[in-house]
């Protein structure tokens, strides 16, 4: 040796959830597959809870799980909220505010979308594109005249509370979905079974962004992302309550 003390040992890499078990979605499935054959709420119910305290183990784990939908949360108040203000775009979302000015609203929001989450290979970051796209398209079918690049602060509000629900149910989906599919009576039963269990997981993100907003919290560029994880812990917490 040069007697040079021994290099210090470099910092761990950044926490990735442990690889989860085989059979951690068992109690899950088990739950959801008596769901798909009956309709039972509350199967449904001990279903979600499965997923989330032994699936996914537990809400924080469970979060920290759904990060990126936090952070895109964040990105895409960030747009619209510029788009509609006149402001300089983050730097990160390669948008041209020009470019869009003049186009259909559905070419705006498709681009709005690519640009948020660009292609990279993974289903995850196609799931989310499909979510960013889904939420501007709910917005567009409530209010076929809407200005996508002047959309008031509650249309921004609202774009957010959808794209965070449909991508946790897209999560759910990808994770679980396929059991209800296989287990209820026929294939018909099981996609009414599927879009019930997502327009139930929709209905209480919504409810707690609407909570939120009842006690004062407002979404802003400054916050977006840290309350969209909230809601989405709070979800966790709700489903993992089942079971008690």
């Amino acid at each position: 040796g040069d007697g040079n003390p021994p290099s210090p040992t470099p910092a761990p890499p950044p926490a990735q959830p442990p690889i989860a078990p085989a059979r951690r979605y068992q109690a899950a499935r088990t739950s959801l597959g008596n769901y798909a054959r009956t309709g039972s709420r509350d199967d449904l119910k001990r279903g979600l809870g499965h997923y989330t305290a032994t699936g996914l183990g537990g809400s924080a784990q469970a979060t920290r799980r759904m990060a990126r939908t936090a952070v895109n949360a964040g990105k895409l108040y960030g747009a619209l909220s510029a788009l509609s203000s006149g402001t300089a775009l983050p730097a990160d979302v390669p948008i041209d505010r020009a470019a869009l000015a003049g186009r259909p609203a559905r070419e705006i929001a498709d681009e709005i979308a690519r640009a948020l989450q660009p292609p990279d290979g993974t289903q995850d970051a196609e799931a989310s594109r499909d979510a960013i796209s889904r939420s501007l398209s709910e917005l567009l079918a409530a209010e076929p005249d809407v200005d996508m690049l002047a959309l008031t602060p509650a249309q921004i509000d609202l774009v957010i509370q959808t794209y965070v629900g449909e991508d946790l149910c897209r999560r759910i989906d990808l994770d679980v979905g396929k059991t209800i599919i296989d287990k209820a009576p026929t294939l018909a039963d099981g996609q009414s079974r599927l879009e019930d269990m997502k327009a139930y997981v929709r209905q209480e993100v919504a409810r707690l962004f609407r909570a939120r907003f009842d006690r004062g919290q407002r979404l802003s560029r400054q916050n977006a992302a840290s309350l969209a994880s909230g809601v989405i812990q709070s979800t966790f917490d709700v489903f993992e309550e089942y079971l008690r």
